[in-house]
């Protein structure tokens, strides 16, 4: 089951950058808003899922993900002057090239001072002119169209991970669904007015693929979550059709990376 994570402060530093603002103060670093998703550290590409930062000019915040854990922060823009600030920061441990591309992004962030965007491409760089970090402009996810790994389901309550090697997955288009639960196939029919979902006529294939027993009790609990979702709601890659606004999530699901 998914543990709640907590978030432990940081300390803010001198002279912290407090609201976006560009040139001479007047009007909000409105180019870099939206999804940044990290390319290259240091010149090296990191491995997936290697992190990104979301910039809200309305008020100067950031947020985001390193490749293990999720942040949150301030920063400020002047002409091509950029700095950023993490204070607050979830605490999940991080192992090998995780614990180090974290590192790196983190020490990307606070070493940046200038930056430049060509197109959808977001360069943070040091005082030196050292280039820290490469980030391509990336939109949220998209619930009709691709499809998208189920990463985990709601069962007895509580939100169980999907095991990893089953594959499964689920496309929602033009109204009808099609995926698969890790032991089979299925087939289903949705309406979406705004964000107001609907599910029905769930059909999984007759017969199961050999199996383990986890593997059954995820078909049978992905096949009872779905006609349970109304709405969902998108975080970044991260789309979760819940049972009510607000109200549990039934499913967790992400793009495939293609």
């Amino acid at each position: 089951m998914a543990a709640a994570l907590a978030f432990t402060h940081l300390a803010a530093a001198p002279g912290a950058a407090g609201g976006a603002r560009d040139g001479a103060g007047s009007s909000p670093a409105i180019h870099l808003s939206g999804r940044w998703t990290v390319n290259t550290l240091l010149g090296q590409a990191p491995a997936t899922p290697a992190g990104d930062i979301t910039f809200d000019p309305a008020n100067g915040s950031i947020g985001g993900a390193t490749a293990c854990n999720f942040f949150h922060g301030v920063f400020k823009t002047a002409g091509g002057i950029l700095t950023i600030e993490v204070r607050r920061m979830t605490r999940r441990a991080c192992i090998g090239s995780a614990a180090e591309h974290e590192s790196a992004f983190l020490e990307a962030m606070k070493k940046t001072s200038a930056y430049r965007i060509d197109a959808d491409r977001l360069v943070l760089a040091a005082t030196d002119g050292a280039v820290l970090a490469e980030l391509t402009h990336t939109p949220d996810a998209s619930l009709e169209g691709p499809l998208h790994k189920i990463v985990s389901y709601l069962k007895d309550g509580g939100l169980y991970s999907i095991r990893a090697e089953t594959g499964a997955a689920i496309t929602l288009r033009d109204g009808q669904i099609e995926g698969n639960t890790g032991c089979r196939p299925f087939t289903a029919h949705y309406t979406l007015k705004g964000d107001a979902l609907s599910i029905g006529g769930v059909t999984p294939a007759q017969t199961l693929a050999p199996c383990s027993e986890d593997t059954r009790d995820q078909d049978a609990s992905i096949l009872a979550a779905l006609p349970e979702a109304t709405t969902y709601d998108t975080s970044r890659n991260l789309i979760r059709l819940l049972k009510e606004p607000g109200g549990a999530a039934v499913l967790w699901i992400t793009p495939e990376m293609p």
